[in-house]
């Protein structure tokens, strides 16, 4: 019974990169994988503290990952348990992420792993409201790290201006960890089909206002479950040294065939700039973020300023891409625990 309702509250689940290839963390380097620690209250199943990937997610700041509200909400993250608590996550370039797919009881994050001091999610934002088509879901959220990131040159996000090129059938990059093959939601993903970099081209199959939906063919690329809060590029016109830009976040799935037949629904950045912006600014205006050299959103780099980049490796910095075990006597209910977990994790 208690799967039936875990399955039931998942009915609109965000969407895996299907029709992708492989990524390395020199493609799209600015984007990570978001993993999170939690201790898992099972009720009489006991408590268990598992570390795995939550969502995909882009840095924007070098101290600064953008991602969706529903991967930081604990509504959402704890359906289908009594609760969570002790919540922590870390921000990994790591291609290969698959050591931390749920399917383990792992606790450590991994060695290149920056931890959040903050996050935060759209004031607006409702776990329970979030549905199918395009819709204004607010599904949009913020971490901010305990170091900044200066190898890496953050993402540019597209303005208010440059919004208006978005159209259907406009060229996109899509990036994310999840899972490259549909299943059902209780199956354990084919080894080597879950929680590793991918990505694609494809394009803008359906917009609105708030949200924009990816991909129109089974062929096309197309977003599932693990790369919620993953981006979304495109190159804009303009004259500004660098022509890639976010311009969505991976949020939720199209219609009631979830990931099968058509690509995901991401929430649009442009929709979301000044929230962006203030988040950002006040943390700097309370002194908790640890990079303020510029305290809101940064700008896109003029033709004049191209060398003026916010990371010190100029190779890696491109904006352009194409465990501890349980303790003993716990392990054979961790080991159920393990898996009823994996399977809810995936599924958003």
């Amino acid at each position: 019974m208690l799967l039936v309702l875990v399955a039931a509250a998942f009915a609109a689940a965000p969407p895996p990169i299907i029709n992708g290839e492989d990524a390395s963390e020199a493609d799209y380097p600015m984007t990570g994988g978001l993993i999170m620690s939690a201790r898992y209250d099972l009720g009489s199943q006991g408590k268990y503290t598992i570390t795995t990937l939550d969502c995909s997610s882009t840095l924007i700041a070098p101290d600064v990952v953008i991602v969706a509200a529903h991967c930081l909400d604990p509504v959402i993250l704890s359906q289908g348990t009594e609760g969570i608590s002790d919540q922590e996550y870390g921000w990994s370039r790591q291609a290969d992420l698959s050591k931390w797919d749920g399917s383990r009881m792992i606790t450590t994050f991994p060695d290149d792993a920056v931890m959040a001091t903050e996050w935060d999610f759209h004031q607006k934002w409702n776990a329970y409201g979030l549905g199918y088509g395009i819709a204004e879901n607010f599904d949009i959220g913020i971490v901010f790290l305990e170091e900044a990131v200066l190898d890496v040159t953050p993402a540019v996000l597209v303005t208010a201006d440059e919004a208006d090129q978005l159209e259907e059938g406009t060229e996109i990059q899509i990036v994310g960890w999840g899972l490259q093959q549909q299943t059902d939601a209780w199956s354990q993903p084919e080894e080597g089909t879950y929680a590793i970099k991918q990505m694609a081209t494809t394009v803008i199959g359906e917009i609105g206002e708030p949200e924009f939906q990816v991909g129109v063919t089974k062929e096309d690329g197309r977003k599932c479950h693990g790369d919620s809060g993953g981006p979304t590029f495109m190159d804009v016109e303009t004259d500004s040294a660098e022509t890639l830009r976010q311009i969505g976040i991976t949020s939720h799935a199209y219609d009631a065939t979830d990931c099968e037949k058509k690509g995901g629904v991401d929430t649009r950045v442009d929709h979301y700039l000044e929230w962006i912006d203030n988040e950002m600014t006040q943390r700097c205006e309370d002194g908790s973020r640890v990079w303020c050299d510029v305290p809101g959103i940064i700008p896109p780099p003029s033709a004049a300023t191209a060398d003026d980049d916010t990371a010190a490796d100029e190779d890696e910095s491109t904006a352009t891409g194409c465990a501890c075990d349980a303790a003993a006597g716990e392990a054979p209910l961790a080991l159920a625990a393990v898996a009823f977990i994996a399977a809810i994790r995936r599924k958003r």
